[in-house]
């Protein structure tokens, strides 16, 4: 027995009986799938809670390299002369922040930086018994 076209149900549904409705679903799941995905942009967005530096193998512990002691007076030197660098560069770092005496600022860091090397070669001198030149 054959159906008639009339009672098979069209692909839109209730379409042809309320034109506005279809278009109305059509909306709404057009604005839900917006807010989940955009809900979902900001979800995965977010930052990571920032984590405190602790190396790369950090489960290893201690690198050996820093229980060794500065135990002659060249590894002391050469420790000495490192850390003048570093207290350099941080200091020339905050000097570049500041708008006001930035020269002068320059300037009190890199003779501090010299007298620095000056004591750890005077050091030098003094636990080897002799004169060291610069380096």
């Amino acid at each position: 027995m054959k159906t008639p076209l009339k009672s098979l149900p069209t692909p839109a549904g209730d379409a042809s009986r309320h034109p506005g409705r279809s278009m109305r679903r059509l909306i709404r799941n057009a604005a839900a799938a917006t807010t989940c995905a955009l809900a979902a942009t900001f979800a995965l967005a977010a930052p990571p809670a920032p984590v405190e530096h602790v190396g790369i193998n950090a489960e290893r512990g201690d690198p050996a390299r820093w229980y060794v002691p500065a135990d002659t007076p060249r590894r002391l030197y050469d420790t000495q002369v490192k850390e003048a660098g570093a207290a350099r560069g941080e200091q020339l770092k905050d000097c570049r922040a500041m708008q006001a005496d930035r020269s002068a600022c320059i300037a009190e860091a890199n003779a501090l930086y010299r007298r620095d090397l000056e004591d750890a070669r005077s050091l030098l001198a003094r636990n080897q018994g002799g004169a060291v030149r610069g380096r």
